[in-house]
């Protein structure tokens, strides 16, 4: 299910800290996907991509766009893998926001696929700030595949809505998280 508020406010918060004149990565997912229509207003940015919806909004609101291209993945309407990861390693990102469908202290940022793994492990290395954008019904669970540990993270975007004592365990681990408010 789409959690509607939380990505928004999750959204809100990231759009903010995109200064004018920079190169961000948009990894695939709703919450990136909102990201889009709160970039509008930041002037002579380049959004790099690998999200077939996320390009096509960027396209209708003439924001300067790159597709990473790679193998496509008609389940989440996005490309990754080794030709992906490519583009991303001959650009200089200076903010790669990431998505989560799982996430959790002890695992990190998780996928289920390698190609995703390679995407944003790829996305990490061309990126000056590397942002984990995921709300909180993501938290606390995992997929196979290890991409980042939390603490690698420059930062990390939720919700308000996880409890405090979980808040607690990501400020004692190291971890930097933002709690978007609504």
């Amino acid at each position: 299910a789409l959690e509607n508020p939380a990505k928004l406010s999750i959204a809100r918060a990231a759009a903010e800290i995109v200064p004018p004149g920079t190169t961000v990565f948009l990894d695939a997912g709703t919450t990136c996907e909102a990201i889009v229509d709160q970039l509008v207003d930041v002037a002579d940015i380049t959004v790099v991509t690998n999200d077939f919806l996320s390009a096509m909004k960027l396209m209708e609101k003439n924001i300067e766009a790159i597709h990473t291209g790679g193998s496509v993945d008609f389940n989440s309407g996005s490309s990754s893998g080794p030709l992906a990861a490519a583009t991303l390693g001959s650009l200089s990102i200076d903010i790669a926001f990431l998505s989560a469908g799982a996430w959790d202290l002890n695992h990190g940022l998780t996928t289920s696929e390698t190609d995703k793994l390679t995407l944003k492990r790829a996305a990490k290395q061309a990126a000056q700030r590397t942002i984990l954008v995921a709300d909180s019904t993501k938290f606390g669970t995992h997929a196979r595949f290890r991409a980042i540990p939390l603490t690698d993270l420059d930062l990390i975007i939720t919700d308000d809505r996880l409890p405090e004592n979980t808040r607690a365990r990501l400020k004692d681990a190291g971890a930097r998280v933002d709690y978007a408010q609504p």
